[in-house]
Order: structure tokens, then C-alpha cells, then sequence
């Protein structure tokens, strides 16, 4: 199992998003990816867990210390 964490800033652009889905679609069964955003931006957050629904990911969110937003993602296992 790897762990992989990607910072994707205070703004989620496409551009993000485009290295994120490059990201997801190299991970393995058992890979995780932790994914940090600036909490501040909460309606960023709702973009980027449409996304991993989309994609069919399982993920976990989670505040951090001051400023930061935590998404852990895997692959969902059928």
C-alpha cells in the first residue's frame, strides 16, 4: 500500500482537478491519497467530493489544525 498526499491550495481550478483524476486513476487497489484544502473555501470541498462520487472513490474528510481540510481517498474495493 502507498500513501500519496497532493495540496491543492486555497482554489480548486481544472486544472487541479485534471491532476487529481491523473492521480486517482494510477492508484492500486490498497493506495490512499490524502488530499489537503484550505477549509476556509468549504463550497471547494463540495466540488471536489462530487468528483471522487463521481469517479466512484470511497473517501473520508476531515478538519485539520488551523486552516487546513483533509480528504483521504481509496480506490472502492467490489
Amino acid at each position: 500500500m502507498a500513501s500519496f498526499t497532493i495540496d491543492l491550495g486555497v482554489l480548486l481550478e481544472e486544472s487541479a482537478l485534471k491532476r487529481l483524476r491523473e492521480s486517482l486513476q494510477k492508484m492500486s487497489p490498497r493506495d490512499e491519497i490524502t488530499i489537503r484544502l484550505e477549509s476556509a473555501y468549504s463550497y471547494e470541498e463540495k466540488i471536489l467530493i462530487k468528483e471522487l462520487e463521481r469517479m466512484g472513490y470511497d473517501y473520508q474528510s476531515y478538519g485539520g489544525g488551523g486552516n487546513d481540510f483533509y480528504v483521504i481517498v481509496k480506490k472502492r474495493l467490489h
